[in-house]
């Protein structure tokens, strides 16, 4: 065999070792939202509107199993992105985490059980510039497959000024203010981007 075809096998290997281990140690990835996934993953959107925030908001949110904490609940890393009304946008990572479904690990039913995400702008260039990792959002609720019925903990109204801006200073700002409910819906990025050009447009 020449070397791409070895080089492919072990990948295809190492991919379905990979996936065995997922699935008997965390089935609910590949159940997320109440059907089943090829790929342990789970992507969705959504509006949100705040007041104190300055007006609509779109949020696009990509995760999966975060397989270095196995502990009472079940974890999850991904990524997301804010459009706000300004027409800014905002690339965030995300960490989370969900009580366990019933069964345990070996379970896969989510539905009902809580949710909580957060996401900051830690990226290697704030980083290396010492910027700072704001916003700072929060996402807490639970699935209502196939959805996911959260609100924003006051995050928005914490980053935000009611002009949409970024706030450059937060050491005035009350933790917590008002709470805007948003609900996510399985989705990719097209409709993901098309709610950013509707929240810019109003």
């Amino acid at each position: 065999m020449g070397c791409l075809t070895r080089l492919i096998l072990v990948l295809l290997v190492v991919g379905g070792v990979m996936a065995g281990a997922t699935y008997l140690f965390a089935p609910w990835a590949y159940y997320m939202g109440g059907r089943f996934h090829w790929f342990p993953s789970w992507s969705g959107w959504g509006r949100l509107h705040s007041n104190s925030g300055g007006g609509d908001y779109a949020i696009y949110v990509w995760f999966w199993p975060d397989h270095g904490k196995f502990r009472q609940l079940a974890y999850v890393q991904g990524r997301a992105i804010v459009c706000t009304p300004r027409g800014e946008r905002f690339n965030l990572n995300l960490g989370g985490d969900f009580a366990k479904p019933d069964g345990g690990w070996r379970g896969h039913d989510l539905n009902g059980k809580s949710a909580s995400f957060y996401m900051f702008n830690r990226t290697m260039k704030h980083i290396l510039n010492g910027a700072s990792p704001r916003p700072e959002l929060e996402l807490r609720g639970h699935w209502q497959n196939p959805d996911l019925v959260l609100d924003d903990h006051s995050s928005i109204q914490r980053n935000f000024n009611h002009t949409a801006q970024l706030y450059t200073d937060v050491r005035n700002i009350p933790y917590l203010g008002e709470v805007s409910p948003v609900t996510l819906r399985e989705g990719g990025k097209s409709d993901f981007e098309a709610a950013c050009v509707a929240v810019k447009s109003r």
